[in-house]
C-alpha cells in the first residue's frame, strides 16, 4: 500500500511539473550577439645552458643563437581571431656575466618583422637572479607577429670576468605565448 502511494505521488509530481511549467519563446537571433574571448597559453622556447657553453675549443664565445619555426599563423582561423598576444620570458642567470637576450621575428621572405632585446643582470656570487619580460603584441606589432614564420633567439654575453670550462653558473630561459582570441558568429 505504501509503495502504491509513493508511486502515485511521484507520478503526480512529474505530471504537475510538465503541466505547470512555463516556457519562453526561444530567440534564435541571439546567435548574432555570440562572442567569446578565450585565452590560450603555450610553452614556446626552453633553454638551460651551463656557463661552459660560452667556452668552446679554448675560446670564449660571446654569442649563442637558436631558431624556432613558427607555423601557428599558417592557420586562417588564428590570423582572423587573434586580437592580442604576449610573449613572456623568464630568464635565470647564475653566471658572473651580464647577458643580452635578443628575440627577432622573421617572415617567410626572411624579412625582420619585429625585434626586442632584454638585459639580464650578472650574478657576482653565482646565485640565481630571475628576471622577467613581457612583450605585448597589439596593433602593428600584432600584424608583424601574424606574419612571423621564424623566431631567432640570440644570447650575447657582456664584458666581464673571463669564462672558461670551469666557470660556475647557468643561464636559463623559459618562454610562453599568451594568445587572446575573439570568436564570434562570423565563423
Amino acid at each position: 500500500m505504501l509503495k502504491q502511494i509513493f508511486k502515485y505521488t511521484i507520478i503526480s509530481v512529474i505530471f504537475s511539473f510538465f503541466v505547470g511549467s512555463c516556457t519562453k519563446d526561444v530567440d534564435f537571433d541571439q546567435i548574432n550577439d555570440f562572442e567569446i574571448y578565450p585565452v590560450l597559453e603555450s610553452s614556446l622556447v626552453h633553454l638551460d645552458e651551463p656557463a661552459s657553453r660560452f667556452y668552446i675549443d679554448g675560446y670564449e664565445v660571446a654569442v649563442i643563437q637558436d631558431s624556432v619555426s613558427i607555423d601557428v599563423f599558417n592557420n586562417q582561423f588564428a590570423i582572423d581571431n587573434l586580437i592580442k598576444a604576449e610573449l613572456v620570458l623568464e630568464m635565470t642567470n647564475s653566471i658572473n656575466r651580464g647577458l643580452d637576450v635578443q628575440v627577432d621575428f622573421f617572415d617567410a621572405a626572411n624579412q625582420l618583422r619585429h625585434a626586442f632585446t632584454v638585459s639580464v643582470a650578472p650574478s657576482p656570487n653565482n646565485e640565481e637572479i630571475v628576471s622577467q619580460h613581457t612583450e605585448v603584441f597589439e596593433g602593428n606589432s600584432l600584424i608583424a607577429l601574424k606574419q612571423t614564420t621564424k623566431l631567432i633567439l640570440t644570447l650575447r654575453t657582456r664584458s666581464g670576468s673571463p669564462i672558461n670550462e670551469g666557470t660556475p653558473g647557468r643561464i636559463g630561459l623559459k618562454s610562453k605565448g599568451v594568445f587572446y582570441l575573439k570568436i564570434d558568429n562570423s565563423i
